[in-house]
């Protein structure tokens, strides 16, 4: 069949054969594309009998725990009421609007600077920094792809196709860190509802972000660095606010196996940007595979 559509079709039927085919794999088999892309990414086989390291366990927990709650959590719209209810919404960034479709927008209402971005995903984000120079018509376009892309489905993360998508606009966290050229995403691995380590995501700039891992102690951790990040280390000072970082995530992340909570500080003000449950989607090949196996050792096998 490869042969025959190579000779006879033009690159559209290749396409629309390649969709299909993955369509019907996802759909009839979704375990084994995610077998698939975990050994081509990561290098090794997923033991589904006995997962040992966070990645393996990880993808173990998307096909036989209940991921209801992920579903809900994952979406950063419906997250929103989580995290109010848990922390209170001082630790949320303002919300100005949500919106079904891309054309409904109301600019008039945003003020100066906004991130407009869609619930279901990762990307999707605009920075708004002066309405005033906006191309509207483009964002719209921009947003209009996102809210259509249907994300968690070339990474078999299904809990987030079940997401209702919608557009958000919110406050925009202003960067007041002079160690990274973007506001610093910090990052907290929670297992069984305890804080095991902290990602922190500096300098993001053309699709490379600089990775720096510290202990709940802050200690430096330059060795768990692995893949394309392997070698990369940033030092980062350790935030006035650590101990309330670490007690929120312990909140945040109460009764789940793992989860990863994403937090801003700005001026010295902690925000909750999301919840992840499926950290890169459970293929984390900036992980070194020693320091996945100690995370994944502590996270229990919860079947629905």
């Amino acid at each position: 069949m490869k042969k025959f559509l190579r000779k006879h079709c033009p690159k559209i039927i290749h396409k629309a054969y390649a969709e299909t085919k993955f369509w019907l794999l996802c759909h009839i088999c979704p375990k084994a594309v995610a077998s698939e892309l975990f050994r081509g990414i990561m290098g090794y086989d997923i033991d589904w009998k006995n997962p040992r390291d966070l990645n393996e366990k990880i993808n173990w927990l998307k096909f036989y725990s209940d991921t209801s709650e992920w579903t809900r959590l994952a979406d950063k719209y419906l997250a929103r009421e989580y995290i109010s209810e848990k922390l209170g919404e001082d630790v949320l960034p303002k919300l100005y609007g949500v919106w079904k479709k891309a054309e409904d927008i109301d600019f008039t209402t945003l003020p100066d600077k906004f991130v407009i971005k869609t619930n279901h995903g990762c990307g999707g984000v605009v920075l708004v920094k002066d309405k005033s120079s906006l191309d509207i018509l483009k964002v719209k376009k921009t947003i209009a792809t996102s809210i259509h892309e249907k994300f968690g489905y070339r990474t078999m993360e299904p809990h987030y196709l079940n997401i209702k998508p919608v557009i958000m606009a919110e406050e925009m966290i202003e960067n007041d860190a002079d160690f990274s050229t973007s506001i610093a995403d910090y990052k907290v691995f929670c297992i069984n509802g305890e804080p095991a380590c902290i990602l922190i995501c500096t300098d993001r700039a053309n699709g490379h972000t600089n990775l720096s891992f510290y202990d709940t102690e802050w200690n430096a951790l330059p060795e768990v660095n692995a893949g394309h990040h392997a070698g990369e280390f940033k030092v980062i000072p350790k935030p006035e606010c650590l101990d309330k970082l670490l007690d929120y995530s312990r909140i945040l992340s109460n009764g789940f196996p793992q989860i990863r909570i994403d937090f801003y500080i700005s001026n010295k003000k902690i925000y909750v940007g999301e919840l992840t449950f499926t950290s890169h989607g459970g293929y984390m090949d900036y992980l070194s595979y020693d320091f996945s196996l100690k995370l994944g050792m502590n996270v229990p096998l919860i079947h629905k």
